[in-house]
């Protein structure tokens, strides 16, 4: 499994209305809002994208574990349910299932959930991060680069 990295900045820009993209490297990923909150729903929200980089991130880690001891997980399945609360408006809570296609061994169980608590997504969310915040216009940031 990969072990601490120090990923380059990613950047958001507006595409109109609701929408913005994320540029990670050479691959980008458009957010939206759904109709309800003001969007036109062409993609999918941020808060829903914390669900899927849980899930994501733990399907690579329960993929891994299967194919280096050699057990099935060809259609394995990783389902993220959150439940929503507000004040702060947030998730409060994410609901993982992992749906392998052969039942395991109690052992091997055991440590899949060592695995799947060890994924960095996991991690950030249960450990927390901290967000520091700066606030620039494109004048001063014109200015700093001369």
């Amino acid at each position: 499994m990969a072990g601490p990295q120090s990923p380059m900045s990613l950047a958001v820009t507006h595409l109109g209305g609701h929408r913005f993209a994320s540029q990670i490297r050479t691959h980008q990923i458009v957010t939206d809002q759904s109709v309800r909150a003001g969007g036109e729903d062409s993609a999918p929200s941020p808060l829903e994208l914390v669900s899927a980089a849980l899930g994501s991130c733990i399907a690579v880690y329960v993929h891994r574990f299967c194919e280096s001891r050699g057990l099935a997980h060809e259609g394995m399945r990783v389902e993220v349910t959150p439940r929503n609360v507000a004040s702060p408006n947030r998730i409060a809570e994410l609901a993982v299932s992992v749906h392998l296609p052969n039942e395991l061994p109690p052992p091997a169980m055991d440590m899949l959930e060592r695995v799947i608590r060890s994924c960095p997504v996991h991690n950030t969310l249960t450990q927390g991060a901290s967000v520091s915040v700066s606030i620039g216009t494109a004048v001063s940031e014109g200015a700093a680069r001369n």
